[in-house]
């Protein structure tokens, strides 16, 4: 019967063999998402605190982020930027993810 602890095999050490450790399930993993384009971002424009909106394709591959997050099974809270392309990412996520408040 299998115990609640979660098996890790680590790299291995300056050449060693790879470790296997028990750890416990009560981690938290963080995952960062960088936001989808811009039209600033497809000029090569650096945008710093400008707030600039994703354009079409930044919202396909926000959507195809999403798709990929939804199979997740442990998403539980989404943060973001308040400025409009990162908050815009993060909404498209989160309805993918059981409608997660950002």
């Amino acid at each position: 019967m299998a115990d609640s602890t979660s098996r890790v095999i680590s790299q291995p050490e300056c050449g060693g063999d790879a470790k296997s450790e028990n750890v416990s399930p009560s981690f938290t993993e963080i995952i960062v998402i960088r936001h989808g384009e811009t039209e600033w971002n497809a000029d090569g424009r650096i945008q710093g605190h400008l707030d600039v909106e994703l354009n079409d394709i930044g919202r396909q591959q926000a959507t195809a982020v999403a798709a990929r997050l939804s199979k997740e099974p442990r998403i539980s809270v989404i943060y973001s930027s308040d400025l409009k392309r990162a908050h815009e990412t993060a909404e498209i996520i989160a309805r993918s993810c059981g409608d997660l408040e950002v």
